[in-house]
């Protein structure tokens, strides 16, 4: 096997390690009733699990479904190792004093996390649309674009221009939870 071969195959090692450890944001919630852990943003979906109500979930992605209606990436926090999706009036957030942020762009977009509010400034890590960031920093030159310092659950944390982000108001996500 030739060196870039091997390089290759490590490369994608990496990456799929990378993918599988280090997910957006680890937004805690609540199941509201039992739910279906669908394998995709669908009804129609193929029911990978059912979990009970009460049950936490961290919150990792935001998508809206076939359906038109907001759909969540969940990790169970016990017990359990499958991810998946629920239909987004199934959850309830529990309280934060944090602000939150979605990635903003198409289904499957990416960006680029910096290591300073720049776009000369390193790339640290490739963000994909819906993830969910916690907002920790922000920092603006006079006639320029406001950057905003995020952070992800691992701790590894970088800034984004703020055109390439949604941020809720403190606590929320999309929008605050009524009930």
């Amino acid at each position: 096997m030739g060196i870039k071969t091997k390089l290759a195959a490590v490369l994608l090692t990496v990456g799929t390690f990378m993918n599988t450890v280090l997910p957006a944001i680890a937004r805690p919630a609540t199941l509201t009733t039992d739910s279906n852990l669908r394998t995709s943003a669908s009804l129609t979906a193929t029911v990978a699990d059912v979990l009970a109500l009460g049950s936490n979930v961290e919150v990792l992605n935001i998508t809206v479904g076939d359906d038109g209606s907001y759909w969540y990436y969940v990790q169970p926090n016990r017990g359990k190792k499958a991810k998946g999706w629920i239909r987004g009036d199934l959850v309830r957030f529990q309280p934060s004093q944090k602000r939150y942020a979605t990635i903003a762009g198409e289904r499957g977009y990416t960006i680029n996390v910096r290591s300073s509010p720049n776009l000369n400034s390193k790339v640290l890590y490739s963000a994909v649309s819906g993830d969910l960031v916690s907002v920790e920093d922000s920092f603006q030159k006079a006639g320029q674009y406001r950057w905003y310092r995020i952070q992800f659950p691992n701790n590894v944390s970088g800034w984004v221009r703020e055109d390439l982000l949604s941020i809720w108001p403190q606590g929320c996500i999309i929008t605050c939870p009524t009930h």
